[in-house]
């Protein structure tokens, strides 16, 4: 059976150009998604605005005149109903993915029938129509031969061509060498040359690398033509139509959106480019060591640049080095003179693969039919981790099979690939923002430790797996560590959708102050004492609890000092690092959290109220706060320290030491609450000495599930920050020296230590050591994510924080003074009517159906034969059933948006209301007591008819209120 080995680069490039034709493939889904609407809808006089995604963000009031922190209050009021909304009511979701489908169609055929044109429009003649003594077809069949190449082959000659080089084409299992006119010139006189050249293009059929750089040239010239430019020129028509005059609330409030599109188009145009250069850069490379290893002269790189460049500005020409497809001879002879430049790390191969994965998770976001949370996320993280992981691994292998290889710690690559990552969020958060700046643009930097995390700890437990002693031990350590680096990078990420993103638009303390509102509110006491703590609680809670509750965060940080500690035990004997001093270190670190923790009890001390129920109030969440932050800050202490400290393997080193700190601190805490009462001063709530089990469980529960993950996470951002402040003294130090012109004394290596027999007893000890710690870290993950939560409280915090928050819509002092009134009664039609659209009608309607019943059978009954009295009998089962869908409809009424405009939500609201207790009363005056006292039949009779008087009122009010809604959303297209 025949494979098909261009699949697999022997460059290492085709992970990369693999990635680029995903990104370009997924980048065309959003792209024809927009285009196709818009041709479908553009006799619609506006109304496809009002409709999908945008309907329903109008429906839950979202305002392109207000700010991002307004609307991301207005819609966060609803979130569950918003995505819902989305779901229900996309527009042909399958409409841009079938274009896709389509554009890779396309480019398959062109990349299938590009050599045969590319042949017929060059007008290329096969080797024999030029070789009249078959010389040529022979010296070139040897030097197939010498490559060993099994693919098929074919030379041709572009007669046309007068320069001395040479192109190679084609496609899987069918490929072809283009030799120029003057390249057969110069096979006379330099023969060598002719060779070198012919090497050359040999190598890239070797390296397997043609495929995907005509592949991704196809594909990427499908998408510029079907996609790319039409997308630039509907943004450059909407920004002229804006410029010459238009009444839109868009304009210029939300210009934004606008920008940030084309400004999406030229950055995804621009790293595609950028990435491409970078690619085809590479392979040239490549192919020059190649053929000088199959014993090309390197004296055929002694060669000047093209003429012209001479010419050109010396600045100019190496900034636009990124830009050229080709390298300069420069740069060639420095590569063979040193093979090992292209096993090193590129800055701009990180930030553009930084860049590629941003564009990627946006694009796949937008697949509706993904569904909601972290899908989309997941798969481009399985896309982009490998590429990383490839980038990052293949120096690190290379260099264990040199004796004196060395690589870096993967630290600048992390931040070059956190950079990437950074613009790529920056310009594709811009599509859904109206503010041209985030109101707090720092928190954009957590992306640097998102990235420089996980690559950190792949370089450093890579090498820990290729210490093993088994090819099978290392195979499987390298793939189990792959996989957490997958796992931790989509753990930064999902806490920047969670979490991050909403801090750095405002709104991590659910804006305006909304979470510590919720805590005044819902715990009673004397909260102004407690100011300053409070808000510290909102501010750090908001960047610890994103992945609190997230399982695979959870495994994923118990994998990251877990694996690295159970290899550092597997190395070597002659090799394997003591871990002494890092397990010392940890219970250092767990005696530092303890002081912490008793200080921050004495400390509280003095605010401690005088009785215990006043002292399980505001003071009991404080103190727990503090007991919180103690905990963290000696791991991260610990963490910071014992990094700076540690010569190799630092960040693995310091989460397996805080690790050690965290698990002894989680036990100060429990002894801590647990003996409340019998420590003195440092007494929390009880003042009798007793033994309080529970209490201990209870509180030490709610800290460890804040503090489980973030603190693991946190511990390897701060790792990472005493490294770099390491280094940085380091290099000061360095530089004073060099000044001076002292020069250190040169230490020599130690020698080798001779290989001592593996103890039964140490090998016990090991593993003693990783039961120790993985045990109890492994039943605290188990019952932190096992502890009931209640999603009502959740719920009820959002709600009441985000109302807390928002003004109203006419009052909201984000929009401009001034605003044409026209604009701001069109804008609100069209949230109202969008609101009608997408939901408010079907409840009206529901509701109108359900009292419909009712009022049937309230005529059915009174029509009904009259008894003695004038009374009639009344079906008190069906009532209570009728009465019950009648208040099930009104509250799923009242669990839809509010209305956009809030004199509006008002009338709608108290009707909706009064219609509930009016169904409520009528239910439970038929239904049959159940240990209440039994009423009167007279008393019986007088709520019933008082409940059915409030129901008609409800429903009359409902009308009124609806035709208001109605009328306002009427003008929409006037």
């Amino acid at each position: 059976m025949k494979s098909f080995p261009a699949l697999r680069s022997l460059t290492g490039t085709g992970a990369r150009f693999a990635l680029l034709m995903v990104m370009v493939t997924a980048a065309a889904v959003p792209a024809f998604d927009t285009l196709l609407s818009i041709l479908r809808d553009r006799g619609d006089k506006g109304v496809s605005q009002l409709r999908g995604t945008m309907g329903c963000l109008y429906a839950a009031g979202f305002d392109p005149r207000g700010s991002d922190l307004d609307n991301l209050m207005a819609t966060m009021r609803r979130g569950g109903l918003l995505t819902k909304c989305f779901a229900e009511h996309a527009e042909r979701p399958y409409a841009g993915l079938l274009a896709t489908l389509a554009l890779f169609v396309l480019a398959a055929l062109v990349y299938w029938f590009l050599p045969a044109v590319r042949d017929r429009r060059r007008r290329t003649v096969a080797v024999g129509e030029v070789d009249a003594d078959g010389t040529l077809g022979a010296e070139l069949a040897a030097l197939h031969e010498r490559t060993g190449i099994r693919s098929a082959l074919r030379f041709r000659v572009d007669p046309a061509r007068m320069t001395s080089g040479a192109a190679v084409y084609g496609r899987t299992g069918s490929y072809t060498v283009c030799l120029h006119a003057g390249l057969l010139a110069r096979r006379g006189t330099d023969p060598e040359g002719f060779r070198a050249v012919v090497l050359h293009e040999l190598a890239h059929v070797h390296h397997r690398d043609v495929d995907y750089a005509y592949a991704s040239t196809a594909l990427w010239r499908v998408f510029v033509l079907l996609a790319l430019l039409p997308t630039l020129a509907m943004d450059a028509w909407i920004t002229v139509l804006a410029l010459s005059g238009t009444d839109s609330p868009w304009w210029p409030d939300a210009a934004t959106v606008i920008f940030a599109s084309a400004g999406a188009g030229l950055l995804l145009a621009g790293l595609v480019h950028l990435a491409r250069a970078d690619l085809l850069r590479r392979r040239e490379l490549h192919a020059d060591v190649q053929a000088m290893e199959w014993g090309a002269d390197p004296a055929n790189w002694n060669r000047p640049e093209p003429p012209g460049t001479a010419s050109v500005v010396p600045l100019l020409y190496r900034l636009a080095a990124p830009l050229r497809t080709h390298p300069g001879w420069a740069e060639r002879r420095r590569v063979l003179a040193d093979t090992g430049r292209l096993s090193r790390i590129s800055p701009l191969e990180m930030f553009l693969t930084g860049a590629s994965a941003a564009l990627v998770t946006s694009s796949l976001g937008t697949l509706s039919f993904l569904g909601e949370g972290s899908t989309s996320l997941w798969l481009a993280v399985a896309l982009v981790a490998p590429v990383i992981c490839l980038i990052l691994g293949a120096p690190i292998v290379r260099a264990r099979r040199t004796p004196a290889g060395r690589t870096g710690s993967g630290a600048v690559a992390g931040l070059w690939l956190g950079c990437g990552l950074l613009v790529g969020e920056w310009v594709e958060s811009g599509r859904y923002r109206v503010d041209w700046f985030m109101p707090q643009p720092q928190y954009l930097l957590a992306f640097l430790f998102i990235a420089a995390v996980p690559t950190v700890w792949w370089s450093q437990t890579l090498r820990l797996c290729l210490g093993l002693p088994k090819r099978m031990q290392r195979r499987a350590a390298a793939v189990l560590c792959a996989a957490v680096t997958a796992a931790v990078l989509w753990s930064g990420l999902w806490w920047w959708e969670l979490g991050g993103r909403r801090i750095a638009l405002g709104g991590g303390d659910m804006g305006g102050g909304g979470l510590a509102k919720y805590y005044a509110r819902t715990v009673p006491g004397f909260w102004h004492e407690y100011t300053m703590d409070l808000s510290g609680l909102s501010w750090g809670l908001a960047l610890i609890t994103p992945l609190h509750r997230e399982q695979l965060a959870g495994a994923a940080t118990i994998l990251m000092w877990l694996v690295p500690l159970v290899l550092l035990l597997l190395q070597r004997p002659g090799a394997r690092p003591r871990m002494r001093r890092t397990l010392v270190a940890g219970l250092v670190g767990g005696l530092l959290a303890w002081a912490g923790v008793a200080l921050a009890s004495f400390m509280l001390h003095f605010q401690r109220p005088g009785t215990p129920k006043e002292r399980t109030g505001p003071f009991l969440v404080v103190h727990e706060w503090w007991t919180i932050v103690a905990v963290m800050a000696a791991c991260l202490l610990t963490a910071a320290l014992v990094a700076a400290f540690s010569r190799r393997h630092q960040l693995l080193r310091a989460l397996i030491a805080a690790q050690v700190t965290q698990l002894a601190a989680y036990a100060g805490v429990f002894l801590l609450y647990a003996a409340d009462g019998c420590l003195g001063p440092l007494n929390t709530v009880f003042d009798r000495c007793q033994w309080h089990t529970d209490n201990g469980v209870n509180v030490g529960r709610a800290v460890v599930l804040l503090t489980l993950v973030s603190t693991v996470l946190g511990s390897a951002c701060a790792a990472l920050l005493g490294v770099g402040a390491v280094g940085a003294v380091r290099w000061v130090r360095r530089r004073r020296a060099a000044v001076s012109g002292s020069v250190r004394a040169h230490v020599p290596a130690p020698a080798p230590t001779a290989v001592t027999p593996v103890r039964r007893a140490a090998v016990f000890l090991r593993a003693g050591t990783v039961l120790a710690l993985a045990a109890p870290a492994v039943l605290l993950a188990v019952v932190a994510n096992t502890t009931p939560t209640s999603p009502a409280m959740s719920a009820r915090l959002q709600q009441e924080s985000t109302e807390q928050g928002k003004q109203p819509p006419d009052k909201q002092p984000t929009k401009p003074q001034g605003n044409n009134e026209v604009e701001t009664a069109k804008l609100r039609s069209w949230q109202t009517w969008s609101w009608l659209n997408d939901g408010g009608a079907v409840h009206v309607q529901q509701v109108a159906r359900a009292a419909l019943s009712l009022n049937k059978e309230i005529l059915r009954t009174a029509a009904k034969e009259r008894q003695v009295n004038g009374k009639v009998n009344v079906d008190e089962k069906t009532f209570n059933r009728l009465c019950g869908a009648l208040g099930k409809r009104a509250a799923e009424a009242e669990d839809y948006f509010p209305v956009p405009v809030q004199d509006l939500q008002k009338p709608w609201s108290n009707a909706l209301s009064r219609l509930r207790h009016g169904a409520r009363n009528c239910q439970a005056v038929t239904t049959t007591p159940h240990g209440n006292p039994p009423r009167t039949p007279a008393e019986r009779e007088r709520l019933f008819n008082a409940s059915l008087d409030e129901v008609i009122k409800g429903i009359a009010d409902l009308g009124n209120a609806y035709r208001s809604i109605y009328k306002t959303a009427d003008t929409h297209g006037k």
